[in-house]
């Protein structure tokens, strides 16, 4: 049953052009696109929340595998006990500490900030963000991170593709007219949440932090038994080899597809939030479904893009 929502008042002003559809779901934050779900007073908690010392941040630009990390995270956690899952969605146990409580308010308005919220949790906290490391509280945006941060990130043509799709499902977001339209968004960094180079590549300068443990969805889906030991060490558990066993079964995406505490569409769906009852929040999660998007003029210039933004930084991606 769809769920009427009544938008944040305020901003759909730009001071660059966007299509009709940014204009009546999004609006700018310091020359960023922000989906009203985000509205300033959100972002501005997020930036003024107090870090605690035993907190760990997932951050991500969208549609990178944060999810599944977040399902992770949970697991080593609560060393392989998915009975410890059970009852309450991941969404709410590692809340999005960007937006407002969509979940619990049609009127956005008047709708708390998740961040607020998130400042009343009992330690230890697990939280995510995809906003930029700029944006975040100041105890972690530093050279020197007071908490530890998980970040993960995905190569930019699957990003794209996946951002695209999630788009035309979530009706918080702007339901673009066609991929082609979307892609120049996306190249012009006008899309939903920004650029994906000014989203990653901060991070990648503090992948040697010890507070930082920087991933490639790439790399998870080779090895996602690797990721899961590499996640727990980062965590301070040391787990057995059953347990790591149970762990990536429990977030391997066919479980995770079929489990009401990860998959978020029935949550979704029940708050109004799923645009598409034929679509999933969990698409594919493929590597190089790009190719099946991106013309040849797209990702020539895509890739001179690419080049440009990514030349010295060492950081490489595997595409397909």
């Amino acid at each position: 049953m769809f769920v009427e929502i009544i938008p944040a008042s305020g901003g759909s002003n730009f001071s660059f052009e966007v299509p009709q559809c940014v204009k009546e779901k999004c609006h700018e934050y310091r020359g960023v696109v922000m989906p009203n779900h985000m509205p300033p007073r959100a972002l501005k908690a997020l930036e003024n929340l107090d870090v605690r010392p035993d907190d760990i941040f997932v951050v991500t630009f969208p549609k990178a595998g944060t999810t599944w990390m977040q399902q992770i995270m949970l697991l080593v956690r609560h060393e392989g006990d998915v009975t410890k899952l059970a009852g309450k969605h991941l969404i709410k146990t590692v809340p999005f500490i960007d937006i407002i409580d969509v979940f619990n308010h049609t009127d956005y308005d008047k709708a708390p900030s998740i961040a607020v919220m998130a400042s009343k949790m009992p330690s230890p906290r697990m939280m995510k963000s995809h906003c930029l490391l700029s944006w975040l509280p100041k105890d972690i945006r530093t050279d020197d991170p007071k908490a530890k941060v998980i970040y993960l990130a995905r190569n930019p043509k699957d990003t794209a593709v996946s951002l695209f799709h999630f788009c035309q499902f979530i009706e918080t977001l702007p339901p673009y007219k066609s991929w082609e339209v979307f892609f120049e968004e996306f190249i012009a960094d006008r899309a939903v949440l920004g650029s994906w180079f000014d989203n990653v590549l901060p991070w990648w300068e503090r992948r040697n932090h010890p507070n930082v443990l920087f991933l490639k969805y790439e790399d998870m889906k080779k090895d996602h038994r690797g990721t899961v030991e590499r996640v727990a060490q980062f965590m301070g558990k040391s787990l057995t080899d059953d347990v790591i066993d149970r762990i990536v079964e429990a977030s391997s995406f066919g479980a995770m597809k079929k489990s009401k505490s990860s998959n978020p569409d029935s949550l979704l769906a029940r708050v109004g939030l799923a645009r598409k009852e034929q679509s999933s929040f969990m698409r594919k999660g493929a590597i190089g479904d790009w190719k099946n998007y991106f013309t040849e003029d797209q990702n020539r210039r895509f890739d001179e893009l690419y080049a440009e933004k990514m030349k010295g930084t060492g950081l490489e991606f595997q595409f397909e």
